[in-house]
C-alpha cells in the first residue's frame, strides 16, 4: 500500500510520518551513489554516508542546511529554474549537473538524478562525482542507474532529427513506453528490486532499437525509443517486438517477475515536426493505450482531434 492509500483510509499523521522515515531510511541505505532527500522549498532534509567520502561534508553539515548554500553561483540561476520545471511539471523526473562547494571549499561538478514526490512534497535525489571523468558528455547524457541516454540527451537531439526526418523525407518514429505493473512489484519488493528490473527492462529495450543511443530513460518507468526511417508498417512491428521483450519474465529473489508495456508512437514529421508536439501526442497516445487495456501501442494518428491538439 503507498502513502496516498494510506492517506485515503484515514491513517494519522505520526503513523505516515513514520512509515515515511522507515522508507526513506532504507532507500538511503541501499544506495551505493550519494542520496539526498530535499524540501520543495530548497532545504537539505537528510543525506546518507556516502557524501562525507565524496565531498568532505558529514550528515550533520549537510542536514537542514539550503542546497543553494553550495552550489557555485553560476550555476544556481539554471538550477533553480530546473527544480522550478519539475516541480510544476506533469513529468516528476530529471538529470542536471552543477559544481557543488566541498568542506575544503573546492567544487565537484555532481550530476543528479532527481524524483520528486507530489504525494510528500519531497524531492529524492541520486548524486554522482563526475568530476574526473573525460567525457563529460557522456556522463551529463546518460542516466545514471541503466547506462542509457537520459531526458537533456533527448531534448538536445531531437529537433535535428526531425529536422532530418522531414529534409530527408524518411520518417522518424517516437516510442514512448511506460511499464505496466512496476510500481506494484517496485512498493511490494522494494526499490532494490525494481531498480534491477528497470535494468533488465533498459537492457531489452536497448537490444531492439537501430542505434542505441537512441533509447533514453526519461525517469522513473518510462523510456523513449526513436527510430529512423520508420513509418507505420515499421513502427507496429517494432511495438510487437517491445511488448514481446518486456512481457518476458524477470528472476528477482527467486520469484518470476512480469510486467507489460504501453506504448504510445508518434512519427514525424507527419503527426508533428516540433519536439514538444511530437512527445505531447506520444504521451497522450501512451495514456490511451493504457486506458484501453495496457500492454499495447497506440498511434498519435488514431487519437481524437483533441488529443492532437
Amino acid at each position: 500500500m503507498n502513502f496516498k492509500e494510506h492517506i485515503e483510509q484515514g491513517a494519522d499523521s505520526e503513523y505516515l510520518a513514520r512509515l515515511f522515515d522507515i522508507e526513506r531510511y532504507a532507500w538511503m541505505t541501499l544506495c551505493y551513489d550519494m542520496a539526498m532527500v530535499i524540501g520543495i522549498d530548497g532545504s537539505i532534509l537528510t543525506t546518507n554516508s556516502i557524501w562525507e567520502r565524496s565531498t568532505g561534508h558529514s550528515q550533520k553539515d549537510l542536514n537542514s542546511k539550503h542546497l543553494l548554500e553550495f552550489m557555485d553561483y553560476e550555476d544556481r540561476e539554471l538550477v533553480l529554474a530546473r527544480f522550478q520545471r519539475l516541480i510544476t511539471s506533469a513529468k516528476g523526473a530529471t538529470t542536471f549537473a552543477f559544481r557543488f562547494r566541498c568542506s575544503d571549499d573546492r567544487y565537484k561538478r555532481l550530476n543528479w538524478n532527481i524524483y520528486y514526490s507530489p504525494e510528500l512534497e519531497i524531492i529524492y535525489c541520486v548524486v554522482k562525482d563526475i568530476s574526473d571523468v573525460k567525457d563529460f558528455s557522456h556522463a551529463a547524457y546518460h542516466d545514471t542507474l541503466t547506462g542509457l541516454s537520459n531526458r537533456l540527451f533527448l531534448l538536445d537531439n531531437l529537433p535535428k532529427l526531425i529536422e532530418d526526418a522531414g529534409r530527408q523525407d524518411q520518417p522518424l518514429a517516437l516510442f514512448l513506453i511506460d511499464l505496466d505493473g512496476f510500481k506494484s512489484v517496485n512498493d511490494s519488493m522494494g526499490h532494490q528490486a525494481g531498480d534491477y528490473l528497470l535494468q533488465i527492462a533498459s537492457e531489452r529495450l536497448r537490444l531492439i532499437v537501430s542505434d542505441q543511443d537512441y533509447c533514453v530513460r526519461l525517469g522513473g518507468d518510462e523510456f523513449i525509443l526513436l527510430e529512423k526511417n520508420c513509418g507505420t508498417n515499421g513502427a507496429e512491428r517494432l511495438a510487437k517486438m517491445i511488448i514481446t521483450s518486456i512481457n518476458k519474465p524477470v528472476l528477482i529473489d527467486e520469484s518470476d517477475v512480469q510486467v507489460g508495456a504501453s506504448i504510445g508512437i508518434a512519427i514525424a514529421p507527419h503527426d508533428a515536426n516540433a519536439p514538444r508536439e511530437l512527445m505531447r501526442l506520444a504521451d497522450t497516445a501512451m495514456y490511451e493505450a493504457k486506458r484501453g487495456g495496457k500492454n499495447r501501442c497506440v498511434f498519435a494518428n488514431e487519437l481524437p482531434s483533441p488529443g492532437r491538439g
